[in-house]
């Protein structure tokens, strides 16, 4: 706890004026779980909550504002819930010169994308080149900014940073689900991290309380790819639903929320006739809306324009999904239905009856999660219809940037105001669901996954990661790079199986899987027999998806190439190696480098197309593979041989 017991790890400016310079009054109380600094001055109180993650060497904290004075606060700005330097080995200013320097041996900051219905999400390149210049590397003397995109917090950039030089390291990761900033500076010597919320400048009215952002630091000794993994087993233990609520990320067959519940019936009833190992029945849009009709898949139809309306669409499901969810129920499944709860069309009865719940864009409305008549209506009508249809998984959605909203709304001298009580009032309203439906997981989805950070980690799992997945025929060659990019900053995410065929099966394996062979109108499902051995093999790999990653391939979309990765499993001795030699692909065979091999060991190595093999480690650690045919998924079970 040494490293949490300095109190200057966040800084801010009251009337321009670093509070650190205004002889402040601090305190700080300590015990096994946690460190509770208190820093006062002119009416404003900053408490910060710390804790020490032993077993993974990790920090976490966060900040409270309150202004304990009978008189509005100075002005706020510059508000830094993180400002802390960490040692980093040595690193010269940039000089202008005829070579590169070597990559190998520069400060690296991996900062990924977000979710941009693309293929490169979630990933960062360290060392690419841009002009005379790599992007993503860092000198003495340097600064380099990074933000989120339109109040989501990663839509265009993620709140995930690994900073690497010469073996060590430090990953950082913001938590705010709205529109975050991160300020990272090399020293010669070492790194400083500030973190925040963008564009705060305002004051505290008399007896006013705000949370800010949080942040988790992990220093860390090793390469790029170890640290990774100590990453992914940090966020597993102390930020994923899944391995608390569930065992796993789910294994859901996927429905149209548009079409009828005849339609739903009979498909549930084939799933429940043929013994089909589905966990969930996955409801997505289009089923609400008094006046909404049947829609074949989310290109058609008129549900959009009924956003807002939570009423059951009768003309689709004249008994309200009720007799779907008991179907769901009676068969041994779990339901999943979606929502949309923030975004509104001006249509809709909400807006017209309670006007005061809302924030206006000019095309559409915000529910204000700020105002507590807001909230408190959306808490018990989320509450109202899942004890009424049994909801096992709430599928919450977000098709908006709302940052400009947010900003149109603030007073001048109280800028930020209204996204802090918005994200904040989103945090309470996924805490109380969860503490009132002890049962529910929930789904966070932003357009795909435009909303994920460690706060919205540590209440929900995004199983549908990307929007990239919505077309039918998506190129799933962009599915397995994901699960590198994904792979590499979460132990939990969701993709799509869409295809019926062996290498579009494979493809879409992954922590959490929706197969959509049940969800458009005219969907023909895979015969019985190829949907047992389909969900059979998925519920075997399923568990090694969340273990250690190592790509063994650099990730790419492209289809001349091969697709590779390990899943190590260190506490079983045993890992799965999920390879695709892609349409295009001009050689045959490759030879894998795998990790976390005892090289005097003996392993069986097993096909899961059928066969296996017994292997010494230091043959499995270069593994050579020949795969004759193109466009062929192949999956191995390897597990050490125990005397």
């Amino acid at each position: 706890m040494e490293f949490l017991q300095n109190p200057n790890r966040f800084d801010l400016l009251l009337d321009g004026i670093s509070i650190w310079e205004q002889n402040p009054t601090i305190e700080q109380t300590c015990d096994d779980a946690k460190i509770v600094t208190t820093v006062t001055a002119n009416g404003l109180c900053i408490v910060n909550t710390a804790r020490k993650i032993d077993k993974h060497g990790a920090y976490e904290w966060v900040n409270t504002l309150e202004n304990i004075s009978d008189t509005p606060t100075p002005i706020i700005s510059e508000l830094w819930d993180c400002r802390c330097a960490l040692p980093l080995p040595y690193e010269q200013p940039y000089r202008w010169i005829a070579i590169h320097p070597d990559p190998k041996t520069a400060t690296k900051i991996l900062a990924p994308t977000g979710s941009t219905w693309s293929a490169e999400e979630f990933f960062c390149d360290p060392d690419k080149l841009v002009g005379n210049r790599r992007i993503n590397h860092i000198y003495a003397g340097e600064s380099k900014d990074y933000t989120a995109s339109g109040g989501r917090s990663s839509e265009e950039m993620a709140p995930f940073f690994n900073i690497h030089k010469d073996g060590h390291g430090v990953i950082a990761a913001v938590g705010w689900t709205g529109q975050w900033r991160c300020r990272i500076t090399r020293g010669a010597d070492n790194l400083t991290i500030r973190s925040g919320i963008d564009g705060l400048h305002f004051k505290l009215l008399p007896g006013e309380k705000i949370r800010t952002s949080s942040v988790v630091l992990m220093p860390y000794d090793g390469d790029i790819i170890d640290s990774q993994n100590k990453w992914r087993r940090l966020v597993k233990d102390e930020f994923s639903q899944a391995g608390k609520r569930v065992d796993q990320a789910p294994l859901c067959a996927s429905f149209w929320g548009g079409n009828t519940s005849d339609t739903m019936l009979d498909r549930v009833k084939f799933i429940r006739e043929n013994k089909l190992p589905y966990e969930y029945i996955w409801i997505d849009a289009g089923w609400y809306g008094i006046d909404s009709k049947p829609s074949a898949n989310e290109f058609e139809g008129d549900w959009g324009s009924y956003n807002g309306d939570w009423r059951v669409s009768p003309h689709i499901h004249p008994e309200g999904l009720r007799d779907v969810s008991r179907a769901v129920h009676d068969a041994g499944l779990k339901l999943l239905l979606w929502f949309e709860p923030e975004r509104v069309c001006g249509s809709m009865p909400d807006p017209r009856e309670h006007p005061e719940y809302f924030l206006y864009n000019g095309g559409w409305h915000l529910l204000n999660l700020g105002n507590p008549d807001a909230w408190n209506h959306i808490f018990k009508l989320l509450s109202d219809r899942f004890e009424e249809l049994s909801i096992d998984c709430y599928r919450q959605d977000f098709n908006a940037s709302p940052l400009d909203i947010w900003r149109e709304n603030d007073e001048e001298d109280r800028q930020g105001i209204t996204e802090i009580k918005h994200i904040t009032g989103m945090y309470s309203l996924w805490d109380s669901l969860l503490e009132r439906f002890p049962n529910l997981i929930i789904d966070n989805c932003a357009s795909g996954g435009r909303r994920i950070d460690i706060e919205t980690l540590r209440r929900s799992i995004p199983l549908w990661r990307t929007d990239y997945y919505c077309p039918a025929n998506f190129d799933v060659e962009v599915a397995q790079m994901h699960n590198l990019t994904f792979g590499s900053w979460m132990p939990y995410s969701g993709s799509a199986i869409k295809g019926y065929d062996p290498y579009n099966i494979r493809s879409g394996y992954a922590p959490a899987v929706s197969s959509a062979q049940f969800y458009y109108a005219d969907s023909a499902p895979a015969d019985v027999t190829q949907q047992h051995r389909q969900c059979a093999e998925y519920l075997r790999v399923r568990p090694y998806f969340s273990e250690d990653i190592y790509p063994l391939t650099e990730p790419s979309p492209n289809t001349d190439v091969w697709c590779a990765a390990q899943y190590n499993r260190p506490s079983q001795d045993d890992g799965l190696l999920q390879i695709f030699r892609r349409e295009h692909a001009p050689y045959d065979s490759a030879v894998f480098h795998l990790r976390g091999i005892d090289a005097d060991a003996e392993y069986v190595l097993e096909d899961l197309d059928g066969g296996e093999v017994t292997l010494k480690g230091d043959k499995l650690a270069n593994l050579r593979l020949t795969i004759e045919t193109p466009r062929t998924a192949k999956l191995f079970i390897y597990r050490k041989k125990h005397v």
